[in-house]
């Protein structure tokens, strides 16, 4: 059974009433305080029954009613619906017009309190007696003798309820009954029919597992414990005569006990006398844990980093998740708020691995980010945009403007980075701040020299630090180039040991679908570091040896420098930022020309090449 819309009304920040659709796999995109994890909470609201307070009404709403409405493509599983027969929702007619299962809660808010939920589904009923659904076996019996319709079988076996409703329902089809879709309320008690179906399509549903930004991430949490220890009590129970051991310890200790109680009633009060009591708590006897051996020592759980217990301890709710499932085939829905948090950007890129991992094994995933990197590997069209213009709860998931969603996620121009979106005419994509400052700088010494006509800022080309290759995969799935309208050139580093070495960068951008000098070019040289000059360094850090050639690590030669005060003046593994903007004409030239071509006029002759 698959969630493929809500509709919510008068929940927390929406006035009036929202809709979104829903895939396998789903991503919340917003501002802090849009109201991404809105959605979430009206999920569990509708699905675990979470008990709402007047805190989650919207105090501008036009009535005092707060609903979640969910529709689910219900697959024509088969089920149990108060009876021994299976039948599916389907063959029931308990959908609306679109065949979906509807499933709707809805509280009344009053001046003091939230009420308990009504709940009620959408069925289709035909007109007059020829309504069936509800109607027990004697009166389906009834229902069939009055159109003529045989209530048992050739053979004198009597037709099953499922079988008599499918006659009941070809014979108004045939006939032309009229019928209309109606909202059915689900009694809270009693022993109707229409409880006894409501009792079991609900049993049914998917169960929504929630994971909330403040979710513990200890193994010794005490509801990840009380799982454990209850499963050891029952083994021990099924396993062990525990009456027997009981029976056995206590004797012994209560032998030494009362020998103690002796003494202690010799010196106290009459009135103040004790007595021996031994209690048995099994499930005390055990506890459970984690350990991580990367260090090569068994390190608690607890002691790792709070990103590495994110996903480990998402792994654990996922297990928890499939036990406690009605049944194997019961499906679940995963809501993630924010599972980012405390993650370094490369350790989200194995989060968004473990979240896909679980849309691909078949259950439905909802997460709220802030991350570009799970953004920028979400499909276009699994993205639920959320935003407040006008402190308006707006939900956009069709025609999402990209260039507020990059806004939202941080992916912008720093105020340090000039020319704005708005005034660029090509976005010049870098892999960081200081290929930014190096671009800048080279661009200035080089018009000097009059070997360009132009910097980038008279240009009007606007370089942005991305983070590397990864960073270009989340414009490209964002469509963030063509959405921003603007032209663009990427320039990474080729991070190749050696000439002969393939480009990992210039792989991952062919499989973006990027061309080689048509949209991308990368270095010649391994990093921005190996465009600094050894001659140069030891220009400008005199007392430094420093030797590497194009395809060493040259950040590594300065970050490693067995000599604590120049490792400090040439500035670790920051030389380029301390450094690179301090070169001079003749040294930039060391680095980019190779006495035939000139690799920066080059790229810069192709960035200008696309504003023509």
């Amino acid at each position: 059974m698959i969630l493929k819309k809500a509709i919510i009304t008068n929940f927390r920040g929406i006035n009036g009433s929202i809709t979104v659709n829903f895939d396998m796999f789903n991503c919340i995109v917003g501002q802090n305080d849009a109201g991404k994890s809105t959605i979430l909470k009206a999920l569990d609201a509708a699905l675990n029954e979470t008990a709402l307070t007047k805190a989650d009404y919207n105090v501008a709403a036009q009535n005092n009613q707060i609903s979640v409405e969910l529709f689910f493509d219900a697959r024509n599983k088969e089920c149990l619906l108060g009876e021994e027969i299976l039948t599916t929702i389907e063959d029931e007619e308990l959908i609306n017009a679109e065949g979906l299962l509807v499933w709707k809660k809805v509280w009344n808010v009053t001046e003091t309190n939230v009420t308990k939920p009504k709940t009620s589904i959408v069925r289709k009923k035909y007109d007059g007696n020829n309504d069936f659904i509800f109607k027990t076996e004697a009166q389906l019996i009834t229902q069939c003798i009055a159109n003529q319709i045989a209530s048992a079988k050739g053979n004198g076996e009597a037709y099953n309820n499922v079988e008599k409703r499918q006659k009941l329902r070809e014979f108004n089809q045939q006939n032309n009954i009229a019928f209309q879709f109606d909202v059915e309320e689900i009694p809270a008690t009693g022993t109707s029919k229409a409880k006894a179906i409501g009792d079991a399509i609900k049993k049914v549903l998917p169960a929504f597992q929630y994971f909330k930004a403040d979710t513990s991430l200890s193994d010794t949490d005490a509801t990840i414990q009380k799982y454990f220890k209850d499963m050891a009590f029952k083994l021990i129970k099924d396993e062990i005569d525990t009456d027997d051991m009981e029976t056995t310890v206590k004797t012994q200790l209560e032998g030494v006990l009362q020998k103690v109680t002796d003494k202690i009633n010799d010196v106290v009060k009459s009135t103040e006398k004790v007595k021996p009591k031994v209690d048995f708590d099994w499930s005390k006897l055990i506890s459970t844990s984690f350990v991580s051996d990367a260090t090569g020592n068994d390190l608690p759980l607890s002691s790792r980093g709070d990103g590495f217990r994110r996903i480990t301890m998402m792994s654990y709710f996922e297990y928890l998740a499939e036990t406690e499932r009605t049944d194997a085939t019961q499906q679940i829905i995963f809501g993630f708020e924010e599972p980012e948090t405390f993650l370094h950007p490369s350790a989200q890129e194995n989060l968004f691995d473990k979240l896909n991992s679980l849309s691909e094994n078949g259950y439905q995933v909802i997460t709220s980010t802030h991350s570009p990197t799970i953004v920028g590997n979400t499909k276009r069209h699994n993205i639920i945009h959320i935003s407040k213009p006008n402190n308006t709860y707006t939900l956009n998931q069709n025609a999402i403007d990209f260039k507020e969603l990059a806004i939202d996620l941080g992916i912008k121009p720093d105020n340090t980075f000039t020319p704005l979106f708005s005034t660029s005419r090509l976005l010049f994509l870098v892999e960081g701040i200081d290929d930014v400052k190096a671009m800048h700088h080279k661009a200035t010494l080089y018009k000097q020299a009059g070997l360009i006509p132009q910097t980038f800022e008279e240009l009007n080309v606007n370089i942005i630090p991305i983070g590397g290759c990864g960073g270009v995969k989340h414009w490209v799935n964002l469509d963030l180039f063509t959405k921003l309208e603007k032209p663009f050139f990427i320039f990474l580093d080729s991070d190749k040991e050696n000439a002969g070495a393939v480009s990992t960068n210039e792989t991952n951008l062919i499989a973006y679908g990027l061309t080689l000098g048509t949209d991308f070019t990368i270095s010649k040289k391994r990093l921005l570091e190996n465009y600094i000059h050894p001659t140069a360094l030891q220009r400008l850090v005199p007392a430094a040896v420093v030797t590497y050639s194009d395809f060493d690590h040259a950040k590594n030669f300065c970050k490693d420098y067995p000599d604590d005060a120049i490792r400090a003046h040439l500035g670790g593994k920051s030389v380029a930022d301390k450094h690179y903007s301090s070169l001079n004409f003749d040294e930039l030239r060391l680095t980019w020309f190779d006495g035939v071509e000139d690799e920066f006029i080059n790229l810069y002759n192709i960035i200008v090449g696309k504003l023509n």
